[in-house]
């Protein structure tokens, strides 16, 4: 015997097979403990007219159509109710833009003392506002790149209707950390629309915080020192920040040289080494692993198969990190990518795919990560 909320579903379904004729051919159905029906069968359009098709035959029953294709070619379909996009909550990301600031701030005035040992003298000045106003030319240069990155992958969602909140800032104060934060993320509050999307929004942070780290950087070598390395560091642990292709061109740029070469090093002002810590987190931000930036865009061009690219670059940044003298970070790196996961979550529509404008977007970040790429990221020179 068939009970009301059995024939309420065959009635539901006939009404759907009908309503999607010349779109999908139903040949499997089920309910799944939610309620949610998945469909699967092969698709009757074009697949760069599919999902549009099905968003617009499913609108009258008032649900979401989530579309992906198997592996054998037929099409999976799972029908949800629209996720609500409420106002973003402001408290929090407050709060922790606030201590982040701090951090970073506190981080910046002691990379300012002198002396290889920090006396209690020293930190008490380090509390004083003429001590914490010391450390604000580094705090400000990479909060206003990851600020900027962050804004542009808010602003992108925003624009496309994503339920995107505000960004989250993540203070890690000295001396945890030589920035102050380990950067910021954006909670992505329900699945987004299609591969376009996700490109879109992905690149769009990299490319906000670029329009703020280049200028920073230019200004920051212009005001920086050229002077020798030390013949010996007595005791100090120095770090000597790697080179990119972006930082190399800089130095010649603004410094008429490459450094370091013939004894002598550019040491960086605070507001340089503020923009250089920013193109670093850029970079790993733009690593194929994934829910990073890059993750994002490995995922917008190759769908599903993202993942072993990632779990590549994970092995590789492991690889990197265990053999090359002085590339510890990848070490870190790959780590943090086994953090991260090598997974994508599906967009609402996995069907449709990217136009040759949006591939060479794609490339355009693929160009961007060689451009930042630092070989080795930091030297640690002299020590105890």
């Amino acid at each position: 015997m068939v009970d009301d909320e059995e024939q309420a579903r065959i009635a539901l379904l006939g009404q759907l097979r009908e309503a999607l004729r010349g779109v999908i051919d139903i040949k499997r159905y089920a309910w799944d403990a939610r309620g949610y029906l998945t469909l699967d069968g092969p698709a009757q359009r074009d697949e760069r007219d599919f999902y549009r098709a099905l968003a617009q035959r499913c609108a009258a029953f008032g649900v979401v159509p989530h579309a992906w294709r198997e592996r054998r070619g037929d099409v999976v379909v799972t029908l949800r109710p629209a996720p609500a996009i409420g106002a973003p909550r402001w408290r929090w990301p407050v709060v922790l833009f606030i201590a982040t600031l701090l951090t970073t701030t506190l981080t910046g005035a002691l990379n300012e003392l002198d002396g290889c040992v920090i006396t209690a003298e020293q930190l008490w000045r380090l509390l004083t506002p003429a001590g914490l106003a010391a450390g604000l030319p580094f705090s400000l240069t990479l909060i206003g790149i990851l600020l900027a990155h962050e804004l542009g992958h808010y602003l992108m969602a925003r624009r496309h209707g994503e339920a995107a909140g505000l960004p989250h800032f993540i203070p890690l104060p000295p001396p945890l950390s030589i920035t102050g934060t380990l950067g910021a993320v954006i909670v992505q509050q329900a699945p987004q629309r299609d591969r376009r999307t996700i490109l879109e929004v992905g690149i769009a942070g990299p490319l906000a915080g670029m329009l703020v780290a280049v200028p920073a950087l230019l200004y920051g070598l212009s005001i920086s020192p050229v002077g020798p390395l030390p013949a010996e560091l007595a005791g100090c642990t120095i770090l000597q920040e790697g080179d990119s292709l972006l930082t190399l061109a800089a130095e010649r740029l603004v410094l008429g040289q490459t450094l370091p070469a013939g004894g002598v090093d550019v040491w960086l002002s605070p507001v340089a080494f503020g923009a250089w810590i920013g193109l670093l987190v850029t970079m790993i931000n733009l690593l194929p692993v994934g829910q990073l930036d890059g993750g994002h865009i490995a995922y917008a061009v190759l769908g599903r198969s993202a993942r072993y690219l990632g779990g590549a670059t994970i092995a590789a940044c492991l690889i990197a990190g265990a053999l090359v003298p002085d590339a510890t970070m990848w070490l870190t790196m790959g780590l943090m990518g086994l953090f991260i996961g090598v997974r994508h979550p599906l967009p609402v529509d996995d069907i449709t795919p990217l136009g040759a404008g949006h591939r060479a977007l794609a490339c355009a970040g693929l160009l961007l990560f060689l451009v930042l790429l630092l070989p080795v990221p930091l030297r640690v020179l002299g020590g105890p």
